[in-house]
């Protein structure tokens, strides 16, 4: 009968230890995904953010496994000018393509890494196609 409740205890403890490193995991991975950088993943909150504060969107298109989205999270977005551009001039969104889906169909996004720019009303105003380095990123968005 020990030996039993030992092992429950074991298993009880282990199990909460997952659950613990899961949610620490999910925390990080929100605020490393870039740091320094403002970025949400709710695009109808970043929408009535940037009427409120007369910002633009950009939506950043990413997904798993994506050698040129962990190039441009590292080279380009981790810049401290384009990440200085960024926060002041827009709300950043990451859209994961196979978690919303329906948002990479709304914007015609096949592929990844891929930005849309929208203006304060939602409407496209421009796309970064694929991985460029950051001087061609801030040309992008300093022209809009």
């Amino acid at each position: 009968m020990l030996k039993g409740d030992v092992m429950k205890k074991i298993i009880l403890a282990a199990f909460l230890v997952l659950i613990m490193a899961v949610a620490v995991s999910a925390t990080e991975f929100n605020d490393s995904v870039v740091p320094g950088l403002n970025i949400t993943t709710d695009i109808d909150g970043a929408l009535a953010d940037a009427q409120s504060q007369g910002k633009n969107v950009i939506l950043i298109f990413d997904q798993e496994s994506c050698y040129y989205c962990v190039l441009l999270k590292e080279n380009v977005l981790s810049d401290g000018d384009v990440q200085k551009q960024l926060n002041e001039n827009f709300i950043v969104v990451i859209v994961d393509i196979n978690k919303q889906p329906d948002v990479a169909d709304k914007y015609n996004i096949y592929g990844t890494p891929e930005c849309v720019i929208l203006n304060s009303a939602g409407e496209e105003v421009k796309k970064i196609d694929g991985y460029v380095g950051n001087a061609e990123f801030l040309d992008a968005i300093k022209g809009v």
